[in-house]
């Protein structure tokens, strides 16, 4: 019998290298669409923001509800200070402050006329300034004729109404007059006077910016 005999592996050598990577194509803004897997996790990511943004709002808008803005004023010495700003319903003090203001512009005489008339016209808006320098008039010639100086004591201040941009103040007080009678007699007296003056804001704060307020109308009972 002939001898069977195992063939020969045969072993053929091959070079360690690897096949050349194709060229990389720059990246394009559309892959963003085109690609479903980039557009998934663009996606993702756009929800994933929303909803943190939503459950994050609501904290925002009351913290920015509650947080009062700032104003910051510098003397002449270079002292800084800083208060929070108050609305104009909430500015109770700055009310009756101009209103004390007011009284005294419109009540303060003397026989010559008004003790402070640049400040009546920086308070009074063309119509309560018309009106105050009416009442003026028509009572020139007693001043002129008692020698009547004229001064307000304020005793009582009430805020009666405060809206969004007007609020109306009530003041309650007596005018100390002083004068002069048949040329020899001094006298005086002080007739008790109420005051309704309807504030509003001064639309002329460039050259009036001491007085953020102005009188709109007044009536004197």
């Amino acid at each position: 019998m002939p001898s069977s005999s195992s063939t020969p592996l045969r072993e053929t050598p091959v070079p360690h290298i690897r096949p050349p990577r194709p060229p990389r194509q720059p990246w394009h803004p559309l892959e963003l669409f085109a690609d479903h897997a980039i557009a998934a996790r663009l996606w993702c990511l756009v929800a994933l923001v929303a909803v943190g943004y939503v459950a994050v709002q609501p904290y925002l808008l009351i913290r920015a509800y509650r947080t009062k803005e700032r104003v910051v004023v510098l003397d002449p010495a270079g002292t800084f200070y800083i208060s929070p700003l108050l609305g104009f319903e909430e500015a109770g003090k700055l009310h009756e402050q101009q209103a004390l203001l007011a009284c005294l512009a419109l009540f303060q005489r003397n026989p010559a006329g008004f003790d402070y008339p640049e400040l009546l016209e920086k308070l009074f808006l063309p119509e309560a300034l018309k009106k105050a320098r009416a009442e003026q008039a028509a009572t020139a010639d007693e001043f002129l004729l008692k020698s009547l100086h004229q001064k307000p004591e304020v005793l009582k201040l009430t805020v009666l109404e405060t809206r969004e941009n007007l609020v109306l103040v009530q003041a309650e007080g007596q005018l100390v007059r002083t004068g002069v009678v048949n040329r020899d007699q001094f006298f005086s007296e002080a007739p008790a006077f109420t005051v309704r003056l309807t504030l509003v804001r001064n639309p002329n704060l460039a050259a009036n910016g001491r007085y953020p307020l102005a009188v709109w109308s007044y009536d004197i009972f």
